[in-house]
């Protein structure tokens, strides 16, 4: 009987553990700004940064669940960024320590 019990906590632990992993991919749109935008992360890697006047290409890497690495069509430079989960916002931090927040689109 131990082992049956045993079984079925060590289930549901992996369940809980690996079954409510937020995912990145979806449309995020910016809140706690005047200029609306929007990030959309594809889940091929592929991704784009939107405003209503532009639209920037773009490809990511998630690193550790905690860093997005984006690269911009067109930049030499890849952009690394922390990033969280806080409920049903995404945090995303740049270099500099500002903090950006999204909420994921339907």
């Amino acid at each position: 009987m131990k082992k049956y019990i045993l079984v079925i906590v060590l289930f549901l632990l992996i369940i809980l553990t690996t079954g409510c992993k937020k995912k990145i991919y979806g449309k995020w749109k910016a809140i706690d700004t005047d200029i609306e935008y929007y990030y959309i992360f594809n889940k091929d890697k592929t991704c784009s940064y939107e405003m209503k006047v532009a639209r920037l290409d773009c490809t990511y890497e998630e690193k550790n669940e905690k860093q997005i690495i984006i690269s911009y069509d067109g930049s030499a430079k890849d952009n690394t960024f922390e990033y969280k989960f806080e409920k049903n916002t995404l945090i995303i931090k740049d270099t500099n320590g500002k903090k950006y927040k999204f909420i994921k689109e339907k």
